[in-house]
């Protein structure tokens, strides 16, 4: 969390914490006083490894984090956002949106694509959605679009405004505005939950200045098919078929990885439903995903602008790997 820190809160954070008091730590609290005293904005990251100042001004080759504030009735849950940008005209380079898995670790999710975004021009961005702020799959994975997402009606969607996904294209505005950018769209990754949330995501904001999105590993999807209830299906969904076709527009990657094949892999739902319909793990329920979208589409003559990559060898379910097989699909 982002904190205006006085040095007595910042000394009784420090000696609670489990770091040993060598000289490496001392040195960071000395550094701290000076950015203090210079009433600079003070980042702890949760497990209190790293300090980052923060002055939630962007500029070219520059690592670090700032907090968001969404306007509207998610004005209560700022969320921090983890970027990279590499050196270059900051007003054209292009945006990666990347989503984080169950873990919440949005700082690896940004890491993971520096190098990859030095060496093609990109700038990373990550946002965080924490356990305080998002705590269940129906806040983040689902979007927070119904109360209940396992009992989806009319009376019980949230509005618009309300959803996690009405954060993304904001927090875009938000950093066209920061760097005075050009830029008309924006590219997304996620992964495992990430990509849970990214392809419903596009599903029920397919008008979002979303370009291009890669889905790598979701562990279980809505599917594009009306004989199934949400979430698993589009049954009481509220998405109607014109929606469905400007989802299916969108430029979509599905994105497997080999060896993602453990039905008992941790986090992973289990039940009767889902497994009947998608599959006992994550590669053959993606697969599912991918070839009912084809078999939706063809039915009600919907132009398909997804596609299904190669599965990526050698990878069960690790992020650092797929990331840097999604490179070529986002930056083609």
């Amino acid at each position: 969390m982002l904190l205006k820190l006085n040095l007595l809160v910042y000394f009784h954070l420090y000696y609670i914490s489990e770091m040993p008091r060598d000289k490496t730590h001392f040195f960071v609290i000395l550094t701290s006083i000076y950015f203090l005293s210079c009433g600079t904005d003070v980042y702890v990251s949760k497990e209190q490894k790293e300090i980052i100042t923060v002055d939630n001004k962007l500029s070219q080759n520059t690592t670090g984090v700032f907090k968001f504030t969404p306007v509207g009735p998610l004005s209560n849950t700022p969320i921090n956002v983890y970027y990279h940008i590499p050196a270059g005209d900051i007003k054209n380079i292009p945006i990666l949106m990347s989503f984080h898995g169950a873990r919440r670790n949005a700082d690896d999710y940004r890491d993971c694509w520096i190098k990859m975004a030095n060496d093609k021009g990109f700038m990373v961005f990550a946002p965080e959605f924490t356990i305080d702020n998002f705590p269940s799959s129906d806040n983040y994975q689902t979007g927070n679009v119904f109360i209940d997402a396992d009992m989806p009606s009319l009376a019980s969607m949230r509005p618009k405004n309300e959803w996690t996904f009405s954060i993304i294209d904001s927090l875009f505005n938000h950093i066209k505005k920061e760097v005075a950018g050009n830029q008309k769209t924006y590219n997304a990754w996620g992964h495992s939950a990430g990509s849970q949330f990214l392809h419903r995501f596009i599903l029920y904001v397919p008008d979002s200045k979303l370009e291009v999105a890669v889905c790598s590993n979701a562990g279980w999807y809505t599917v594009p098919e009306y004989g199934i209830s949400y979430p698993y299906g589009l049954a009481e969904s509220q998405i109607e078929k014109k929606q469905l076709s400007d989802a299916f527009a969108k430029k979509v990657f599905i994105h497997l990885a080999k060896n993602d094949t453990d039905p008992n892999a941790s986090a992973l739902r289990r039940n009767e439903i889902v497994d009947k319909q998608q599959g006992t793990n994550r590669r053959a329920r993606g697969k599912y995903f991918f070839k009912t979208a084809v078999k939706t589409a063809a039915e009600n003559n919907f132009p398909l602008n997804w596609s299904k990559t190669p599965e990526v060898p050698n990878v069960a379910h690790d992020y650092i790997p797929m990331a840097e097989d999604a490179v070529k699909y986002l930056f083609e």
